[in-house]
């Protein structure tokens, strides 16, 4: 009885549990302190094995944080479809997806990992720290954030909707999409410079040598990004 009721009371908009009221200055009408085009705020996050990540090691990637509790009955609805439909298909891609479990000790998280069965790395947020970076005192904890390589904030969700969640697949993909092409229009200019300065350089340098090395490297990592690309291109969105 008290599980449900708290989780109602977190996992259900404020504005349809209380009285329904101006949100807060700052503070949108889903308790959200930050919008599409903000700047991610910094943040750290402890696992329950004790290894650490933050927001600084992570950026340059394309970054999903999924609030959770195991206590949130909307959550539960929503993290078969993350597992499924975003984590399976997209890891290989370069996404980093972590679950960031509301205020609840090590053994409890590792507990709602296995139950869910999710292969998503799920860490701890004691006291709520790092939801409240992102959302306001008292707001529902079912959420999801999309967080770029510049680390801009290019999506948000609230709860689980059928519709907004397909849209946010569309922005992941497009946004890894994105990624890799500037990853190959990247590798092309430098294997362009280095295929010239081989034609006009000496033969037989240590210098020559070392090049032809590092051109052999590029192609490689042009060779899996073209690979990347062809795998996006088969498992569009719908």
């Amino acid at each position: 009885m008290w599980v449900s009721a708290i989780s109602i009371l977190y996992c259900t908009p404020t504005k349809e549990i209380q009285s329904k009221k101006e949100p807060a200055l700052g503070v949108d009408d889903r308790g959200y302190l930050v919008k599409v085009g903000d700047h991610s705020p910094e943040f750290s996050l402890e696992f329950p094995d004790g290894s650490t990540t933050s927001f600084e090691q992570l950026k340059g990637n394309l970054i999903m944080l999924q609030f959770t509790a195991s206590w949130c009955s909307v959550c539960r609805e929503e993290m078969p479809h993350i597992e499924k439909e975003i984590w399976k298909p997209y890891k290989r891609a370069g996404l980093k997806l972590i679950g960031i479990d509301r205020d609840e000790a090590a053994d409890i998280v590792t507990r709602f990992g296995k139950q869910m069965k999710i292969s998503y790395p799920l860490s701890l947020d004691i006291g709520a720290e790092v939801f409240h970076q992102f959302a306001a005192d008292g707001a529902g904890v079912t959420r999801n954030i999309i967080i770029n390589p510049a680390g801009k904030i290019v999506f948000l969700t609230r709860l689980y909707d059928s519709l907004e969640f397909k849209e946010m697949i569309r922005v992941i993909h497009s946004q890894l999409e994105e990624k890799n092409n500037l990853g190959i229009k990247g590798l092309l200019n430098k294997i362009s410079a280095l295929q010239s300065a081989l034609s006009s350089g000496p033969y037989n340098s240590t210098a020559t040598y070392d090049k032809k090395r590092l051109l052999m490297k590029l192609k490689n990592e042009l060779r899996k990004l073209d690979q990347l690309q062809s795998y996006l291109n088969r498992n569009k969105p719908d």
